[in-house]
């Protein structure tokens, strides 16, 4: 049995399919990429989904995505299923009220890490915006942070200041700029960073001194981190679609 996931974030669509043997139990996951989601709904790679026999999603992006799953299964003949947060699931306790009110993106990525790791976690999400989430040993989540990712934060001194455009290829090392480009680059840079590290910093200061949490980073912002902050923790990249992998049984 094949089960097509399907992450939907706030400006693309990822997507994998997770292939399950004989007794329901999970083989192996392939991802399929990151998609426009109109595109990907309206003109689905079929052959690259293969034979599924159900859609399993989660939404952070506009309600009206429901319809073009809808529409998707239609094409595919399949049933689906979206998933929410929930106040409790899988030996993990949220700590919105309501539940329902925190991203589910969010859930999925702690709720992954918490399971892989079995021991406090932090979970560090750089997308769109950067998310920061903790886990006790207890599965007991305490609560996060959200703040601008690498992009938004571009775009923050590039539309109300006069400085020049940035974006654009930087190098792995974080750098001080000698152009104004490069000073905005590694300035959004060092930012992530910073955060990457005191959240690290402040996650420890919640537990005794010889529980070390396990830290995870995932999103498509992970690479704007320079290489030292990146071996701070293990980087997972799929890791909300492994927490949806959790929902097929």
């Amino acid at each position: 049995m094949i089960k097509l996931l399907i992450e939907i974030g706030n400006s693309k669509l990822k997507a994998a399919q997770l292939h399950l043997d004989a007794k329901g139990g999970i083989s192996g996951m392939h991802y399929l990429g990151s998609f426009t989601v109109k595109d990907f709904c309206h003109r689905p790679p079929q052959q690259d989904i293969g034979a599924v026999d159900q859609i399993i999603y989660s939404n952070v992006g506009a309600k009206q995505n429901y319809h073009l799953i809808k529409a998707l299964a239609r094409k595919l003949r399949v049933r689906y299923q979206q998933v929410s947060s929930p106040s409790y699931a899988f030996g993990v306790t949220n700590s919105y009220s309501p539940a329902k009110n925190l991203g589910i993106d969010r859930w999925l990525a702690f709720l992954a890490a918490y399971k892989d790791a079995l021991k406090p976690v932090v979970v560090i999400d750089i997308g769109t915006a950067m998310t920061v989430d903790v886990v006790d040993a207890d599965g007991k989540h305490l609560g996060g942070w959200i703040s601008p990712g690498f992009r938004l934060m571009n775009l923050a001194l590039t539309e109300h200041t006069a400085l020049v455009k940035s974006g654009g290829h930087h190098g792995e090392e974080l750098t001080f700029g000698k152009h104004t480009k490069s000073c905005v680059q590694n300035g959004c840079r060092a930012a992530l960073s910073g955060t990457v590290l005191y959240a690290i910093q402040k996650a420890k200061s919640l537990f005794d001194g010889d529980i070390e949490p396990q830290v995870y980073l995932t999103g498509g912002g992970v690479n704007h981190l320079p290489p030292e902050i990146r071996e701070l923790g293990l980087n997972r990249p799929h890791l909300v679609l492994e927490g949806l992998a959790l929902y097929v049984n």
